[in-house]
C-alpha cells in the first residue's frame, strides 16, 4: 500500500534529523495528565518516544532531552474536538524544539529560547480528537542540567461546532454568571485600572484593582489549598487585601477596554496564569442575586 502524502513528510522529517521511532511495545511512556522524564534514562538519543496524556490539563517535563518526543493529547476517551494551548514553563531556559503535527507537515510551535524570554501561549485546534506535538530536543556541548518544560490546557468545543474565538467575548449568560461564580478560581470585585496588549502574542492583561474578594479557591498543589473554601467561601485576607492588583488575561481580539465602575471578576486559573470568564457590573450582580430562584439553584453560596 502507497504510504500517504503526508506520512512520506513525517517519515522525512525524522530522517533528515536521523529519528528513528521506538516501537510502542518497548518504549510507550507516560502518564494520564504528566510526564516527568529523562533523555538520560536508556541512552537512546536520535529516538522518537511517545508520550500519551489524557487530561484537560497538565504538563511535560523533560530533563537532559536528547532524541524527541511525539506527545499525544486527547481528551480522556471521548474523542471531543478540542483546543489547545500551550505556554513553557517561565524563568527557565526552552532547549528543545516544538512543532504541531499537521495535515501534511510539521509546523514549528517554539523554538529553543534562553530564560530571559518570556514565553506566549500558542493555541492549536484538535484535529480527529487529537493534537500530536514533536518536541526536539536542541543540541548542546554542556554537561549542566537542561529542562524541556510546558504546560498545556485544552478546552473542549461543543459537538458539530466550529470554533468561534469571539465566543469567549460575549456577554455571560444569568446561568453561566452562576456557574462561573461557583466554580472560578478567584471571585472579585474590583476596577479596571489598565488595559495591556501583550506584543506578539493575541493577549490582553487586565489590571484590576481588588475592592473585595467574593471567592478564592486554591489550586490542586497549592500549599494554601483548601477544600473548606469551595462550599465555605472562606478567603485569605493576609494574602488578598483592598488595594491589591491582580492581572487577569483575554483574547487582544475581545478589546477588553478599562473603565469607571466596579466590576465582579471571575476567572479561572490556566496555564499558570487567571484568564476572565465573566465580568458582570456589580449592579448588574446584585440584581441577579435578588432572584430567589437563582440563589436556590446555585450549588454554592452567592454573594456580593
Amino acid at each position: 500500500m502507497m504510504l500517504t502524502g503526508y506520512i512520506l513528510n513525517i517519515l522525512w522529517w525524522l530522517l533528515c534529523f536521523g529519528f528513528y521511532i521506538v516501537p510502542n511495545s518497548a518504549h510507550v511512556i507516560g502518564q494520564q495528565c504528566d510526564w516527568t522524564g529523562s533523555g538520560l534514562s536508556g541512552g537512546e538519543h536520535r529516538v522518537v518516544r511517545p508520550v500519551y496524556l489524557r487530561c484537560s490539563e497538565g504538563k511535560v517535563r523533560w530533563s537532559y532531552p536528547g532524541g524527541a518526543l511525539r506527545v499525544l493529547l486527547r481528551l480522556g476517551s471521548s474523542g471531543r474536538e478540542f483546543r489547545a494551548c500551550l505556554r513553557p514553563q517561565p524563568e527557565i531556559a526552552m532547549p528543545a524544539s516544538i512543532y504541531l503535527e499537521g495535515p501534511r507537515s510539521l509546523n514549528k510551535l517554539y523554538s529553543p529560547h534562553p530564560a530571559t524570554v518570556r514565553p506566549t501561549v500558542r493555541c492549536v485546534l484538535s484535529r480527529g480528537g487529537q493534537v500530536a506535538l514533536y518536541v526536539e530536543a536542541a543540541e548542546t556541548t554542556s554537561v549542566e542540567k537542561h529542562i524541556a518544560e510546558f504546560a498545556y490546557d485544552l478546552q473542549s468545543l461543543p459537538k458539530d461546532a466550529v470554533y468561534d474565538p469571539y465566543e469567549e467575548c460575549r456577554p455571560c449568560t444569568k446561568e453561566e454568571m452562576i456557574h462561573a461564580f461557583c466554580t472560578s478560581e478567584l471571585v472579585t470585585r474590583g476596577i479596571i485600572q489598565r488595559v495591556e496588549q501583550i506584543e506578539d502574542t493575541d493577549i490582553s492583561e487586565i489590571s484590576v484593582r481588588v475592592t473585595n474578594v467574593l471567592r478564592r479557591w486554591n489550586p490542586p498543589g497549592d500549599d494554601n489549598w483548601n477544600e473548606n473554601d469551595i462550599s465555605s467561601n472562606n478567603v485569605d485576607n493576609e494574602d488578598y487585601k483592598t488595594g491589591k492588583t491582580e492581572i487577569v488575561q483575554v483574547g487582544k481580539h475581545c478589546g477588553a477596554q478599562h473603565g469607571a465602575g466596579e466590576l465582579v471578576i471571575m476567572a479561572r486559573r490556566k496555564l499558570g496564569q487567571l484568564v476572565l470568564r465573566c465580568a458582570p457590573r456589580l449592579q448588574e450582580w446584585r440584581d441577579i442575586l435578588k432572584e430567589a430562584s437563582i440563589k436556590d439553584s446555585a450549588h454554592c453560596l452567592l454573594n456580593s
